[in-house]
């Protein structure tokens, strides 16, 4: 197809084609560079938020949990003496200025039916119990959502036995409050769930496309003025030499032996036009020597 077209088409074919796979090629590479650096970006927020969400907890079991229990040992008071409870009020606060924080004990056996677990969610605690893996980072898409995720599995410890071995050992406003469906039956040692951290990446990925879109137009216009440019070179340094040397050929092919071929430079065309002059020497001698 290329044969049939000519040097200035066939040259912005070439161009063309040069510019599609460019494109894909940055754009690819783009989009992996910004999204890595978009996914570090998630991953030091969620650093950071389990980072306060640990303090809170470690601060509360070693001093306000036991102080609490031993000045009001028949006292329900979850907020203060149930970690869970504390770093989910916490998240709670923390979510009201950055929603797009998602903090979650998950569990597929919970006190509180919105801590139960989803198939994802279940799939990374069983991950855990089967010791796959000590914890887990990665990317998740929830309700056409992307979030960047981190979770470390919630294991069963002797504190936490007096609200989760069967519900007549639990206090009795606990067990009106959640009732005695679930939650219950726990053994020091098992894994009962997972501390999930989310992080929406919805902004971060809005930012990501308009990079994109703003790196791949800065591209299409250095590439539209390239081949303007070029266009216009091939143009005026190889299309228009190449005309002059087709009409001067003609007409010399007609009988108008007073015609030269006059290329400026001192290129191949300029190589090939005085091939044609003296070429053109030559047959006029040919024809006098015939006419003689």
């Amino acid at each position: 197809m290329l044969r049939n077209m000519s040097i200035r088409k066939r040259l912005m074919v070439i161009l063309s084609l040069v510019y599609i796979v460019s494109m894909v090629g940055a754009i690819a590479g783009g989009y992996f560079i910004l999204d890595r650096d978009s996914l570090r970006e998630a991953k030091e927020k969620t650093e950071l938020f389990t980072t306060v969400m640990s303090a809170n907890q470690k601060y509360m079991s070693q001093n306000v949990r036991y102080e609490m229990m031993d000045l009001l040992p028949d006292t329900y008071f979850p907020e203060a003496t149930v970690g869970i409870v504390m770093m989910s009020e916490t998240a709670s606060m923390i979510q009201e200025e950055y929603p797009e924080y998602i903090f979650k004990v998950a569990s597929p056996n919970p006190l509180n039916k919105d801590n139960r677990s989803d198939s994802f969610e279940n799939s990374i605690i069983a991950g855990f119990d089967n010791g796959d893996f000590e914890e887990w980072e990665g990317t998740v898409t929830k309700a056409g959502e992307r979030f960047y995720a981190t979770a470390v599995p919630v294991e069963a410890r002797k504190s936490c036995i007096w609200c989760h071995d069967t519900p007549e050992v639990a206090h009795p406003d606990m067990v009106e409050e959640y009732g005695t469906e679930s939650g219950y039956g726990y053994e020091v040692g098992d894994i009962v769930g997972g501390r999930f951290v989310y992080v929406s990446m919805t902004a971060s990925d809005a930012i990501t496309k308009q990079k994109l879109a703003l790196f791949g137009g800065g591209i299409s216009l250095l590439f539209l003025i390239a081949m303007l440019v070029i266009d216009r070179i091939i143009i005026s340094t190889v299309v228009k030499p190449i005309e002059e040397i087709v009409e001067v050929a003609v007409d010399i092919s007609r009988g108008k032996m007073n015609r030269e071929f006059n290329v400026k430079g001192n290129d191949e065309i300029k190589q090939l036009a005085d091939a044609f002059n003296r070429m053109k020497v030559s047959l006029a001698k040919a024809m006098d020597i015939l006419r003689k």
